[in-house]
């Protein structure tokens, strides 16, 4: 049975505290996230350090705060780009006027707005403010522009405020945004029942017992679809050549060598009852027609190894099968068209195209940036991101 069992474990939460004097009530929303598992990390604006230290917000996160775009001691790299990388969620807390209005406007003039323009991630808002600044007109725009941005807004709550006025501004309650967070990370089971399989990393064809063709794929963009199918309640067998990665525990795991293995695998299926296909292994195209049973010596100064073509391992399954059907290619020159082609000519329903020779995607990289089409002429690009999010993209086009 999937249940979610702690949807706040693991995930890579950014708070960003703006100048208020509920600054400090973001010290027990650190703590909480801590305890479930989420790695927090905090950015404060100049005003926000007049309220709460940085060093009380490190000692809780056991992480650097970041205060300042130009740091005294700058890293390689612009910091607040990289981590807008990293990042499965935002929270402004408190979030005051001014971050509600240059957000939502667009400003970027110090460390926090300029993050918030970069991050594409869920963003939510906690004000917190005096009642009339809440009840103002340009303050209430901002907030329907952010809501309109699909930014979240957690509206304040009526009560006794820091001018020892009465009214709506003061921060919601504790718990109130942490339920927003997880709300946030609600797992939805919409595969729950399915049947998947999902074949990842490379396959190796043995010349002799010491040797072997192969390819550098590392199986992370399908262990990500493994974890994204799983994740979502479906049965998944993975299919796997050999990686160092930890499948998810879910998941039924055969393990193969070559690309005749996996046919074989596939071969002991029923595949009437499966529902999707993921094919993200790089199986290796040709394999010697001679395998040496002793290793080859260093006699000569050049030998040949003759090759055969292997199975065509797709097109036959999608001959027995009424499964949705997703190949990945792999690709360093005319990718769309050859993607196109290996849909039509594998009886695919989608293909997902990345390129081998362009950073930040292809094998070993953990981001991808890929173009994903389908036989109905639909073609959806997803730009460069970590193989974790673009999974999670990937499985919900498929499945909606």
């Amino acid at each position: 049975m999937h249940q979610k069992i702690n949807s706040l474990k693991n995930k890579n939460i950014l708070i960003c505290v703006t100048g208020s004097i509920a600054a400090y009530k973001t010290c027990e929303i650190i703590r909480i996230l801590k305890k479930q598992g989420s790695n927090v990390k905090v950015m404060m604006t100049k005003s926000a350090e007049k309220f709460v230290g940085k060093s009380t917000f490190a000692a809780l996160s056991n992480n650097e705060v970041i205060t300042d775009l130009f740091p005294d001691t700058p890293k390689a790299g612009l910091e607040h780009i990289e981590l807008s990388f990293e990042l499965d969620l935002v929270l402004v807390m408190p979030a005051t006027a001014n971050i509600l209005s240059k957000v939502a406007n667009g400003i970027a003039d110090d460390v926090v707005s300029t993050t918030l323009c970069v991050c594409e991630q869920t963003t939510i808002f906690a004000p917190a403010m005096n009642y009339k600044m809440w009840q103002n007109k340009s303050v209430i725009e901002s907030v329907d522009k952010l809501i309109s941005m699909n930014k979240r807004i957690v509206n304040p709550e009526s009560g006794y405020l820091a001018s020892l006025h009465e009214g709506e501004g003061r921060l919601a309650n504790v718990n109130t945004i942490i339920n927003e967070i997880k709300d946030v990370f609600k797992i939805r089971l919409p595969l729950k029942n399915k049947n998947i399989i999902i074949t990842a990393g490379p396959t190796l064809e043995p010349i002799d017992p010491v040797r072997f063709i192969s390819n550098h794929s590392s199986g992370k963009m399908g262990y990500a679809i493994v974890d994204a199918v799983c994740n979502k309640g479906g049965n998944v067998t993975l299919l796997s050549g050999p990686v160092n990665l930890k499948p998810h525990p879910e998941a039924n795991v055969i393990n193969i060598k070559t690309a005749s293995d996996l046919l074989l695998e596939f071969e002991k299926m029923d595949l009437k009852n499966v529902d999707y296909i993921f094919m993200c292994a790089a199986v290796v195209d040709y394999t010697p027609t001679k395998k040496h049973d002793k290793k080859i010596k260093k006699d000569k100064s050049s030998f040949v190894i003759d090759l055969k073509e292997n199975p065509d391992i797709i097109k036959t399954i999608s001959e027995k099968t009424n499964a949705t059907i997703i190949v990945f290619a792999l690709e360093t020159n005319d990718g769309f068209i050859n993607a196109k082609n290996k849909l039509k000519n594998k009886n695919a329903d989608y293909v997902v195209l990345n390129y081998a020779n362009k950073k930040g995607q292809g094998f070993n990289s953990n981001t991808n940036h890929v173009y994903i089409f389908d036989k109905n002429g639909i073609e959806i690009e997803l730009r460069k991101d970590r193989k974790d999010r673009i999974a999670e993209k990937i499985v919900d086009l498929v499945i909606n």
